[in-house]
């Protein structure tokens, strides 16, 4: 009586062990099937997003702003500006070289257009739709150097990024 007694309490907390084992193994794949879920999303939405950098130019007479147009060549329409990276390197008149990120709407401004420059857009105000082409002017603090070869960097919240030379 005192065996079966112990065999049914072992059983017992054998079965509760085995039964939060299994517990814990189906918590532990939901999570990972979420987590696969969610980078998948992440690479289809970078795999659909592109930008091609079409023209840059600092300003000629000043130098105190540089103008950098890309065309949204993905088929995801972009926005949320404000998670954008705007990066410029380049040289001021005393040879120093500045490299700075620029915080939308404060460091940099917007323009979108169906063709740019020449007609804005009228489709989703706001918003770079893929074929749109989307001008970025930066008020740079320093002017920058005449006649210098510079660099800009423009990167969306999924990590796409542009990169294209202006000159001076």
């Amino acid at each position: 009586m005192e065996t079966a007694i112990t065999v049914l309490l072992i059983v017992g907390v054998l079965i509760a062990g085995i039964l939060g084992l299994v517990q814990t193994a189906i918590s532990t794949q939901s999570n990972v099937s979420q987590s696969t879920n969610v980078m998948q999303t992440r690479l289809d939405d970078h795999a659909r997003t592109n930008i091609l950098p079409v023209s840059a130019i600092a300003d000629p007479v000043l130098g105190n702003w540089v103008d950098v147009t890309l065309r949204n060549t993905g088929t995801s329409k972009l926005a949320n500006f404000e998670q954008w990276d705007v990066i410029l390197q380049y040289t001021d008149a005393l040879d120093v070289l500045h490299v700075s990120w620029y915080p939308y709407p404060t460091g940099w401004t917007k323009q979108i257009y169906q063709t740019a420059p020449t007609v804005p857009e009228v489709f989703d105000p706001g918003i770079f739709n893929p074929g749109e082409e989307m001008t970025i002017r930066v008020i740079v603090p320093v002017t920058v150097k005449s006649p210098s070869t510079n660099r800009a960097t423009i990167a969306t919240p999924n990590g796409v990024t542009a990169a294209t030379v202006f000159t001076r």
